[in-house]
């Protein structure tokens, strides 16, 4: 059975990695983008439909401003993707977290953590709902199922990313790379169709889509400005996966840093084509969609019912483009898997991010150790089980996600550009000469642009997702911070009340002895366990040995004392009455009077137990003895020992 259960356990956690190859993951550049740069390339399957949603509150009349809300989206990006490049010498070392806590201290650190720690549940949860809306897709009549199918597949890659790093990255290759070449051949064949005027119009671009309350009158002035606000703010969903790779340095070949940056590049750029890409084909096909279609959305002079269901306009592209064939279901497919792929660019930061937290001892100590399958594990684990719990109370919609998506990444990135920048000021400050002022000035300079363009994006989102959801993730944040202070107090209460003073009365008392050994023998019945715990106790030359048995029933009683005598042993047995037939309190009780009588000595007690061998013949047999060692372990000044007998496999009373 031992056997059984260990091939079970390697099929979940995986073989065990030799310590002395778990630095040497290596990842080379094509298979580092396919894993790490997959959660911003994957955002092209969601961000065009949120900027669409956003104009489409206006009626037709907003949808016009789409490519320019992509082009400001791309910028954004690619300025965002050049303030890290330059920088990656500063990021990759440490990671951002440590960044910050070194350059700003421990409270931007933990807004750091936080932040980033909330982002990479809501990038699961976010990739995971997206993934499951393409899966609807193509398969309608899983919709009354969706609940269950976006936890399914948190499960699954959850599952997949507890077997490590280096299973996962060898596993992405083919979703991402497949996404890629699919999408790049559907811009391709649309572009070609654009020029020579073959292009079809969507099936979505005869809907009439009804502005709300007046809203067709935004389209100029100021109105205009806070709907393109709002646009930017959905669609700067993009920018998530930036951070990502930075962290992720440690896992590169190398040169690592010069191939951060690569792969940093390669995914910024490949972001942006995209994102320009399909927005100018929904945009050429007039694709659209709607929030709550059943009240502003009309098919044919009628609102669409309640089960009208909306294709996401990425595969609407493709259907419009490839009219009758499979390639939409193609894309489709290749789309969920580099949406999972994205899920498990999350799993894969999470526990470097909560291994750096725990090191400062801001989570718990499980979280600590990466080179440990199971200690990984811990972390991949909570993040699944929060995910899970994201998706089924949001249901999976990724529209209510993405409002909360956004603030946790502008957050931590407005943190580490911060810590950099402040770094390079106090480097120039203390450098005199000319040319390594000149490039300190321009590092300043181009740390600050990155900055300030990411702080305006960010309050861009809280004034126009705030009230829409991105109060949530705030709450979060704020939540997970105090958490994180008490996990701190709670370990610095624990440090100060176990530390060993230096001064010579404290290192005295921590040298002094017992005045005298108690040993307490419990007798749960006279058997061989007991016996070998009575000699155990004799051996050790306490100054007093006294056994304990628990009077639960008279007849047992009676029948233990007939044994007792005939045993013959030099040892008073005590009886404690329980009425109630309880084991464990007359005992613990006895035990405090003991110790009343001289707080200076100590007690050790002596427990016996039977072991069993077989795994099923646990579960009929009581477990005393461990309730009364959990209980006695709360006790000052006793000492528990353990007396095992297993059972089929002794000889003797002493071996």
């Amino acid at each position: 059975m031992n056997k059984v259960w260990g091939h079970i356990k390697r099929s979940i956690w995986g073989r065990p990695t030799h310590r002395a190859n778990v630095r040497f993951l290596a990842l080379p550049k094509r298979r580092a983008f396919s894993l790490f740069g997959a959660d911003s390339v994957s955002s092209v399957a969601y961000a065009p439909d949120e900027i669409i949603l956003m104009l489409s509150l206006t009626g037709a009349a907003g949808l016009v401003f789409s490519p320019l809300v992509a082009i400001g989206i791309a910028l954004t990006l690619l300025i965002v993707v050049g303030t890290y490049r330059y920088n990656v010498n500063q990021i990759s070392e440490h990671g951002e977290y440590e960044l910050v806590l070194h350059r700003l201290g421990p409270t931007p650190a933990l807004a750091h953590g936080a932040s980033s720690m909330v982002d990479y549940v809501l990038t699961v949860a976010v990739a995971i709902s997206a993934a499951t809306h393409y899966l609807l897709t193509i398969f309608p009549h899983l919709v009354p199922h969706q609940h269950y199918l976006a936890a399914s597949l948190v499960i699954a890659v959850t599952w997949l990313c507890i077997r490590g790093l280096r299973f996962t990255s060898k596993a992405s290759m083919v979703p991402t790379y497949a996404f890629l070449g699919i999408l790049a051949f559907t811009g391709v064949v649309g572009i070609y169709q654009y020029y020579t005027g073959t292009l079809a119009m969507a099936e979505s671009s005869t809907y009439y889509v009804i502005p709300r309350g007046g809203l067709e009158s935004v389209v100029s002035g100021l109105g205009l400005v806070l709907l393109l606000a709002r646009a930017f703010s959905s669609g700067a969903v993009a920018l998530t996966g930036v951070s990502t790779i930075n962290s992720s340095a440690q896992f590169f070949a190398a040169p690592q840093k010069r191939n951060v940056a690569t792969v940093l590049m390669i995914s910024g750029f490949v972001s942006s084509a995209l994102l320009l890409l399909v927005m100018f084909l929904v945009h050429a096909i007039g694709a659209v969609v709607v929030q709550e279609p059943e009240k502003y959305l009309m098919v044919q002079g009628r609102l669409v019912g309640e089960g009208f269901r909306q294709k996401p306009l990425l595969y609407q592209v493709a259907e419009t483009i490839f009219s009758g064939s499979l390639a939409p279901v193609l894309l489709g497919y290749a789309t969920v898997g580099i949406l999972l792929t994205a899920a498990c660019t999350a799993f894969a930061g999470f526990p470097l991010l909560t291994s750096s937290i725990a090191e400062n001892k801001y989570l718990p100590v499980q979280m600590r150790a990466l080179h440990s399958a199971r200690l990984h594990a811990n972390s991949v684990l909570v993040l699944g089980a929060l995910s899970v719990l994201l998706v089924f109370i949001f249901g999976a919609d990724i529209n209510a996600l993405i409002q909360m998506y956004i603030v946790g990444v502008f957050t931590s990135m407005c943190l580490t550009q911060s810590a950099i920048l402040r770094h390079r000021w106090q480097q120039l400050r203390i450098t005199l000469e000319r040319f390594k002022r000149r490039k300190l000035i321009r590092d300043v300079l181009v740390t600050s642009f990155g900055l300030v363009v990411t702080a305006v994006s960010m309050l861009v989102v809280l004034l126009t997702k705030l009230t829409q959801g991105a109060w949530v993730s705030l709450i979060l944040i704020l939540l997970t911070m105090g958490m994180m202070t008490l996990i701190r107090h709670h370990y610095d209460y624990v440090d100060k009340d176990l530390m060993l003073s230096q001064d010579e009365e404290s290192l005295e008392q921590a040298r002094a002895l017992p005045s005298r050994v108690h040993a307490v023998v419990y007798i749960p019945r006279l058997r061989k366990p007991a016996a070998r715990a009575l000699a155990y106790a004799r051996a050790s030359r306490a100054s007093t040995i006294s056994a304990v048995a628990i009077n639960v029933a008279e007849q047992s009683t009676k029948e233990l004392l007939k044994k007792w005598d005939t045993l013959g042993v030099p040892v008073p047995l005590t009886i404690l009455d329980s009425p109630y037939r309880d084991r464990v309190t007359p005992l613990i009780e006895y035990i405090r009077q003991k110790k009343a009588q001289s707080p200076r000595d100590i007690v050790v007690v002596y427990l016996p137990e039977y072991v069993i061998t077989r795994w099923w013949e646990r579960s009929i047999h009581r477990r005393t003895v461990h309730k009364l060692a959990q209980r006695l372990r709360h006790e000052s000044g006793v000492v528990i020992a353990h007396v095992p007998w297993s059972v089929g496999q002794e000889q003797g009373i002493i071996q």
